[in-house]
């Protein structure tokens, strides 16, 4: 892998592992057409923990809240209890994800090699996003949100593990179905990303090691993490603007033609 190649590599997941369009789908399409035979699993797990970073960073101020809520002993103000209900919420929601994560991780090398399923699953995520923006009532804040909408919630970023569906994009939508304010819908996505993303960056490191080596020449993961992290970074500023302005359907759009397309390219190759 060269320094170019990185460079593509680290601003796709930097763009797409926010914006809801799957960053799955397009590291495994940019792959393909780069002309990667087996997915770089150890570079993947570098992007990842790239994006991550960007995550925790964006989040600090409530991250901050809630590590604050949970060694504070004394009584809590309000707004410490409603971070407190924040951690509790999450880790409710870590467990569906936590149990379809284990699940789907058996047949990870299979859903990551297929064009297809990645295509059908663009598909699918860009019905998700106009289904959630187009019928969500939005009434519910985070006094309001209950352990039946972290579960739903939880359960569908499980199911994102199928690369095609975007987690951000599936969580939002899913979160704005039940009613939930655009803002909080937002905030608990990304925060409930952080303990799944440490997670399948675990096993996903693991393996990685197991059949890679590192590179002799780091040049080339260097770019592609910096670059992962910066576009990462931008691409939840953006996300969260287009949440608030309510331009979500744009990337159900987006979705659909670049799966029929692949589709098309794919079936169009075979005959």
């Amino acid at each position: 892998m060269n320094i170019c190649q990185a460079l593509i590599l680290g601003v796709v997941q930097g763009a797409t592992e926010f914006l809801p369009v799957s960053s799955s789908a397009h590291l495994v399409i940019m792959q393909h057409y780069l002309g990667f035979k087996q997915p770089l699993l150890l570079f993947d797990a570098l992007l990842h923990t790239s994006t991550l970073v960007a995550v925790v960073i964006y989040f600090r101020k409530e991250i901050y809240g809630i590590v604050l809520s949970l060694i504070k002993f004394k009584k809590r103000n309000s707004e410490e209890t409603l971070y407190l209900k924040m951690f509790y919420l999450i880790i409710i929601g870590t467990i569906p994800t936590l149990i379809m994560g284990l699940f789907l991780n058996i047949w990870v090398d299979t859903l990551f090699s297929s064009i297809v399923l990645v295509s059908f699953m663009l598909i699918f995520t860009g019905i998700i996003l106009c289904l959630g923006e187009k019928r969500a009532k939005l009434s519910k804040g985070i006094k309001e949100m209950g352990i039946k909408n972290a579960l739903l919630i939880g359960l569908m970023q499980g199911i994102a593990i199928i690369p095609g569906i975007s987690r951000s994009g599936s969580t939002i939508s899913i979160s704005l179905l039940q009613g939930i304010k655009k803002e909080l819908a937002f905030r608990y996505s990304f925060l409930l990303s952080i303990p799944a993303i440490l997670g399948a960056l675990t096993i996903e490191a693991r393996e990685a090691f197991l059949k890679e080596n590192l590179p002799h020449n780091l040049a080339p993961w260097l770019v592609g993490a910096f670059s992962a992290f910066i576009v990462g970074y931008l691409s939840l500023l953006l996300l969260r603007n287009i949440i608030l302005k309510k331009k979500l359907f744009l990337f159900a759009f987006y979705c659909w033609i670049i799966g029929v397309g692949m589709l098309i390219l794919h079936f169009g190759k075979v005959r």
